[in-house]
């Protein structure tokens, strides 16, 4: 779950950082809010800093392996140790939704003692939760980007 109170300060307002760092201090903050139960779904185009959010997240969350982080575009999940245990899913290679049921997705992402940080989350848009936490990034120049967070419409 998210913490309704500490959140509020980041939903349907958008941010622009203007480098990778500011991208990850600003997804730390939010990380820290976080609580177990939580789905957090990111979209944005190739290059667009999702990765580099979920970095920020894994910092806020108490990931202590950093350097592990790192996106699961060829094996679709990696678990980190944090605070909670995390769950970062990458659905771009995602081809049919059967690869999603192989791996246990939606009983990944419905543990109520985990977070869940979903990369490409609009490719399989009907398996996340209703409740889930939604972050778009927008590439607004060579290192500098718009974020919204917000709850789906």
């Amino acid at each position: 779950m998210v913490s309704k109170n500490r959140i509020r300060s980041f939903l349907n307002r958008p941010f622009t950082t203007q480098s990778e760092e500011e991208t990850l201090r600003l997804a730390e903050r939010l990380g820290k809010t976080l609580r177990s139960g939580t789905v957090v779904a990111l979209t944005g185009e190739i290059g667009s800093g999702k990765t580099t959010f979920i970095k920020g997240l894994c910092r806020g969350l108490g990931v202590k392996a950093r350097d592990e982080v790192k996106s699961p575009t060829f094996v679709l999940l990696h678990i980190y140790a944090g605070r909670f245990p995390v769950r970062h899913f990458d659905l771009y290679r995602l081809e049919k939704e059967a690869e999603l049921d192989a791996i246990g997705f939606d009983e990944f992402i419905s543990d109520p003692k985990t977070v869940a940080l979903v990369e490409w989350a609009d490719r399989a848009p009907a398996r996340i939760p209703k409740d889930s936490l939604w972050i778009e990034l927008r590439i607004t120049g060579q290192h500098s980007r718009r974020i919204s967070v917000g709850k789906p419409k």
